[in-house]
């Protein structure tokens, strides 16, 4: 096997929940989701002292220009573009 067989995947996803407003006079929010795609970089272990929790630090994929939805309504990820560089922390529990 050639080194350009080799594959791994270590993309995860991310379900976020918030609560939107259409307008700042709305009155009733809506909680809308959105999924984040990402492939992780590292994992890391936060040292508490008295409990270690693992994080995984990603690279996003930008929703906008590198997520697109087929017509087998298939998702497509293009993990050349991406985004959301501020926060690259999840905890493993959030991930998919």
């Amino acid at each position: 096997m050639d080194e350009k067989s080799i594959v791994q995947n270590s993309g995860v996803t991310l379900e976020a929940e918030s609560m939107q407003f259409f307008t700042s006079k709305d009155t009733n929010p809506v909680l809308g989701s959105m999924t984040y795609y990402e492939f992780i970089e590292e994992i890391w272990e936060v040292d508490y002292t008295k409990f270690f929790v693992p994080d995984f630090m990603c690279k996003w994929v930008d929703n906008k220009s590198g997520v697109k939805i087929d017509e087998s309504k298939f998702t497509l990820v293009d993990f050349r573009k991406t985004g959301y560089r501020d926060e690259p922390f999840i905890m493993v529990q959030q991930a998919s």
